[in-house]
């Protein structure tokens, strides 16, 4: 396909210039194709909006588009079946994917004598590349189709070939593309858009995993407010402390400014870097599914991450992406920054010392072995469990965690039984799938509890990982 050049031997501007992001507008689509393919997972902008329709006389056309001309005659006639279905699958979100183009639709249906046909069906579209991801315009594109669809039965809005259409559409194309949202006003009806990010379900959360606000660490947040510590309900179980091995500490910065709900506000203030899943709902007095259901949510959004129970005698292990700390200016003075909190002291701490406590962590040696050595000499200037937490967030040490094993080999000596393994009938967990953190809070058992059982059994193994 030949392009005419104006006078100036510039390429016409076919592309709207409303503000598009400009490294998309401006590449070529063969580049884009060398690049970018189908399932790379990348978002791309909206081309085109346009509105198909049946028309009585002249069938499947489209009566509207912005840009202009972006979708010619021949493509749409190509692909007019699928703008324009049969019935059995109108009112469903559908995404087409032929022609270089990727369409997103939701055909309209409806049903009335005043039309010639006594029906009346439309599409209103979204182009993309086709490599480009889409699920997330489909809500916008349903909300949009019923919106018209109101619009259309009130005042025959669509059909009536509105001159507000044209704008409408330039509206859309330019903010979703611009803002990701949009507001339609139409006499009193007022409409609000929004392009939403798709992201992956998060795992599951266990009783044992320690939630932790991403934005205690430095990273951005929409406002901040420190809560008043409250004091956990009477009654509270005390096995969870033991086995938590460390003392409270005053919890981290929480993000409350924002919209939350009712059991999101009763749990944030406990939500310190240190309480597990079990010891939040005991000390919140909140139905442990209920906690679980909140804190997966705020994982979805980013806002929490799950890290292991930190206890001393738990076992760490540098990564490749220690070597981070050694360039990255940011993440240094964010990682000093956030020990020194709350710890008085007259020395401030240096990356060096930092580094030799992190780079102490290896598997054979506990937390516990590393602060005595360390406490023995001149003492740290800084809180290193708040280390342990940070240095977690970031990737640049992995809890080792145990998992016991139940070998089935000959029958124990001596008839062996335990009194409190057949009374909690705890063997059961015993297959490499549960670690000893998650064994405690199914159990509701402390640790030491939990290592003399595995210690007087014979056929229990234990997997580090």
């Amino acid at each position: 396909m030949q392009v005419q050049r104006n006078r100036n031997n510039a390429l016409p501007q076919r592309e709207y210039e409303d503000g598009v992001d400009s490294k998309f507008s401006m590449m070529s689509s063969k580049a884009m194709e060398t690049r970018y393919y189908e399932g790379c997972g990348r978002e791309g902008p909206i081309r085109c909006i346009f509105l198909g329709e049946f028309h009585p006389v002249a069938g499947p056309k489209i009566s509207c588009q912005f840009p202009e001309d972006y979708i010619s005659k021949e493509l749409f006639d190509t692909i007019s079946a699928y703008i324009i279905p049969k019935p059995l699958i109108q009112k469903s979100t559908m995404t087409i994917n032929a022609m270089g183009h990727k369409i997103v639709g939701y055909p309209i249906r409806i049903d009335n004598s005043r039309y010639e046909r006594n029906v009346y069906v439309f599409n209103l579209c979204f182009v993309c590349d086709s490599w480009s991801k889409t699920v997330q315009y489909e809500p916008v594109v349903k909300k949009l189709g019923e919106h018209l669809t109101i619009m259309e039965e009130e005042a025959r809005f669509v059909s009536s070939g509105s001159s507000k259409l044209p704008t409408l559409l330039a509206h859309l194309h330019h903010d979703l593309n611009t803002h990701r949202k949009a507001t339609l006003v139409e006499g009193d009806t007022v409409m609000h858009l929004k392009v939403l990010e798709v992201r992956k379900d998060p795992t599951p959360v266990g009783d044992h995993d320690v939630p932790v606000l991403v934005a205690s660490v430095g990273l951005p947040r929409p406002g901040r407010l420190r809560p008043q510590r409250e004091t956990p309900p009477e009654g509270t179980p005390q096995q969870n402390r033991q086995h938590l091995d460390i003392e409270d500490e005053e919890p981290f910065e929480v993000d409350m400014s924002a919209d939350w709900d009712l059991t999101t506000r009763q749990l944030l203030p406990f939500i310190n870097g240190y309480n597990h899943i079990s010891k939040i709902a005991a000390d919140t007095n909140v139905e442990k599914t209920l906690v679980k259901s909140c804190i997966q949510n705020l994982v979805y959004y980013g806002v929490v991450t799950l890290i292991p129970v930190l206890k001393f005698s738990n076992m760490y292990r540098a990564t490749p992406n220690l070597s981070r700390l050694f360039s990255d200016s940011e993440l240094q003075k964010s990682c000093l920054t956030f020990i020194t909190k709350g710890f008085e002291a007259k020395d401030k701490p240096t990356l060096s010392d930092v580094l030799e406590i992190l780079c102490s962590l290896q598997q054979g040696t506990t937390l516990r072995a590393v602060c005595e050595r360390y406490s023995s000499t001149s003492g740290p200037t800084f809180d290193i469990r708040r280390l342990v937490v940070f240095a977690q967030l970031h990737g640049l040490i992995k809890c080792l965690k145990r998992y016991p094993v139940y070998i089935r080999g000959p029958p124990r000596p001596n008839g062996f039984t335990s009194r409190i393994d057949s009374m909690l009938g705890i063997r059961r967990l015993f297959t490499g799938r549960h670690c000893t953190d998650e064994i405690c809070c199914i159990a509701r058992i402390d640790l030491p509890t939990l290592d003399q059982i595995i210690e007087d059994d014979p056929n229990v193994s234990v997997i580090w990982r």
